[in-house]
């Protein structure tokens, strides 16, 4: 078990920031200094409210070809599925599933009504000849410690069944809500930059979750923006404000169906007095996750945010993950994509571009790595020092750079810099641990190495606050 969930206690104060003292004390990086507003004050207005959205005339998301046999499963608002869940609204989708909020039927006490989130999932993947692990691996991760810190940030299963339909036999999940991904948690947000204390907050969270996993041999990736979720912080406001006046989606049973409209919380899930620098989030979409020891596929990850090892078809372990995470966290805190393998005129990604922005930002591979990949690809891609054959150097900024790493304190941006810089390793050997990442200045989660929690509070208590 890694330190970094072992020592939970150690990382509250650190990882919360003095949130319940005054805010405007943590005012401290030129993100925040430079907007209109406190950092812990999201801008009401930035979404629309679901009443105000216009109906769409078309509606693409998973498409209305995904309705076939072996596909998705039709799903009618006011259906009733396990003789328990009432699908009130559809609140997402994904490749391989569709998301609704739904009324727990079962739970009527004195708290009011139960409102969870259901997963139904495509027929292709359970009952075919290569099953994914989601359910299994859901299980497993719920079953396991309760007590480290990532635990509670991954989100648990809370029960599954499986459900007949015209399409096959479909697989649902059922959930705590949340109340939107990361996708869209950024609009709050001057130029779409998550200020520093807050990104600081959900790293700790996200480095924990992923020690948790690790320690539970699982490997994520598919770390992205949008399965990362930030908590409900109100779950009135799902019957006040969410469902008061919803608008219905045209459904007709006697038609062929069609795909309907994703109605996300957006707002509706914190209220006025809730602050932002106190939000949590949670790890979730499992889906296309692994064990240590059994891979789903070899094929891992979104493409812009696949890892060397993965690039080269070298082997890959627990440490991808890392990766994985650093080039989303510099996406959320900057609103910078720092890989995108996209080539003119077109635009079209190639893996040879993709691997020289890599060493553009983080230097030539390693030999030791390269050793390890597909040597036809490594042989006519890389040179015998690890650069790409050809390649000169590119014409952009560099890492540390203010375009790339926009208003910060030169101080911050250093440290995020070595942050990055040894998360995202090019050899995942290289990688350092959960416990070490924590370790690092910009976040200071746990105490250096060879030194005790009240000996790095007795230092930070001689400095000045920022």
């Amino acid at each position: 078990m890694g330190e970094a969930n072992q020592q939970a206690q150690h990382m509250e104060a650190p990882e919360v920031m003095g949130c319940s003292s005054n805010p405007s004390n943590l005012v401290s990086d030129d993100d925040i200094k430079h907007s209109e507003k406190a950092p812990n004050s999201l801008e009401k207005g930035a979404n629309p409210a679901p009443g105000n959205q216009e109906p769409r005339q078309r509606v693409i998301e998973e498409g209305d070809d995904a309705y076939r046999p072996g596909g998705f499963h039709p799903v009618y608002i006011g259906d009733i599925y396990n003789n328990r869940y009432k699908i009130l609204n559809k609140i997402g989708y994904g490749c391989y599933s569709t998301v609704w909020v739904v009324e727990d039927l079962q739970h009527r006490d004195n708290d009011g009504r139960k409102y969870l989130a259901l997963k139904v999932l495509s027929a292709i993947c359970y009952h075919s000849k290569h099953n994914i692990f989601e359910r299994e691996i859901l299980k497993h991760l719920r079953a396991g410690d309760s007590k480290p810190l990532g635990y509670d940030h991954v989100c648990h299963l809370l029960d599954d069944f499986e459900h007949e339909g015209p399409n096959g036999t479909h697989v649902c999940l059922v959930f705590e809500l949340y109340g939107e991904s990361m996708t869209s948690f950024g609009a709050w947000f001057r130029e779409s930059m998550i200020p520093t204390d807050i990104m600081r907050r959900f790293t700790i969270q996200l480095l924990c979750v992923l020690d948790f996993a690790h320690d539970h041999g699982v490997i994520h990736t598919d770390i992205q923006p949008s399965n990362i979720f930030v908590k409900f912080r109100d779950y009135s406001l799902i019957e006040s404000k969410y469902l008061k006046d919803l608008p219905l989606p045209h459904q007709d049973r006697n038609e062929k169906y069609t795909a309907i409209p994703s109605l996300p919380f957006q707002q509706c899930y914190f209220t006025e007095a809730d602050d932002v620098l106190t939000f949590d989030i949670a790890l979730g979409d499992w889906g296309v996750a692994s064990w240590t020891d059994k891979h789903l596929t070899e094929i891992i990850q979104p493409v812009g945010l696949r890892a060397p090892e993965v690039l080269i078809k070298a082997p890959w372990d627990a440490k991808t993950d890392f990766w994985n995470l650093g080039a989303v966290i510099l996406e959320l805190y900057r609103a910078i994509r720092m890989f995108s393998g996209r080539v003119p005129p077109d635009g079209h990604y190639e893996v040879r571009k993709h691997l020289a922005e890599i060493v553009d930002f983080l230097g030539p591979f390693p030999q030791a790595l390269l050793d390890k990949g597909d040597q036809k690809l490594v042989q006519e891609i890389f040179d015998e020092k690890g650069r790409i054959k050809g390649e000169g150097p590119m014409d952009r900024p560099k890492l540390d750079s203010e375009v790339v790493m926009p208003r910060l304190h030169e101080e911050t941006r250093a440290e995020f810099t070595s942050f990055l810089r040894a998360m995202m390793k090019i050899d995942p050997a290289e990688r350092p641990s959960a416990d070490d990442l924590l370790r690092f200045p910009w976040l200071s989660a746990l105490p250096p190495k060879g030194q005790s929690p009240s000996e790095t509070e007795s230092n930070e208590g001689e400095g000045t606050a920022e």
